[in-house]
């Protein structure tokens, strides 16, 4: 047998193909001036599921973010939008008020939801009663298990109303969060 180091294939979409997917959302990403670095479309029944899972809890929840990329190009460097469509809650945890673990069964469970045109673009978790920020854990975590140009992380403190994104490997902040358009036939609960 011979390895062969392959890229994998990401169903990144054209950057084109955004206005036809989601009408209404050029308003939204034309602010004042055009966004530099990445944009965070986030469709309402994705915000929705993530706040009714992470409540009020005195301890840390969290989960996976499955959604769709949209780039310049072929590439995850080109990644311009990301539409977080939807969220996978973390059933098998171990947390307390500081500190997060969650298992891999999150992992098979986003798997098995994920449409013709998504990927797991992400992560969210909670900071119950401490700020919305990412630790040095948090950091690492990104890093390691989200590092490409289009995968983002959202924490956010329940308790204090709270909430912040970051980007990329190096969590950086993204150009822009804007609530996403409903798509075309999409049934919204």
């Amino acid at each position: 047998m011979r390895w062969t180091e392959q890229a994998a294939e990401l169903p990144l979409q054209p950057l084109a193909a955004l206005a036809t997917r989601l009408p209404g959302i050029d308003a939204l990403l034309l602010g004042p001036a055009p966004a530099d670095g990445l944009v965070i479309a986030v469709a309402a029944v994705a915000a929705d599921d993530v706040l009714r899972h992470l409540g009020s809890h005195g301890e840390e929840q969290g989960g996976l973010l499955l959604g769709e990329v949209y780039a310049d190009g072929a590439t995850a460097s080109g990644s311009r939008v990301v539409h977080v469509t939807q969220a996978v809650a973390a059933t098998d945890f171990a947390s307390t008020g500081v500190s997060l673990r969650m298992a891999s069964g999150v992992w098979q469970d986003a798997r098995s939801r994920l449409g013709a045109d998504e990927l797991v673009v992400g992560w969210y978790h909670s900071h119950p009663g401490l700020g919305a920020f990412f630790s040095h854990t948090d950091r690492r975590t990104q890093r390691g298990f989200f590092p490409h140009a289009y995968s983002v992380g959202w924490v956010l403190d329940p308790l204090r109303g709270e909430s912040a994104w970051f980007v990329g490997p190096e969590s950086a902040p993204p150009a822009r969060v804007v609530p996403a358009p409903p798509a075309p036939g999409t049934d919204h609960r």
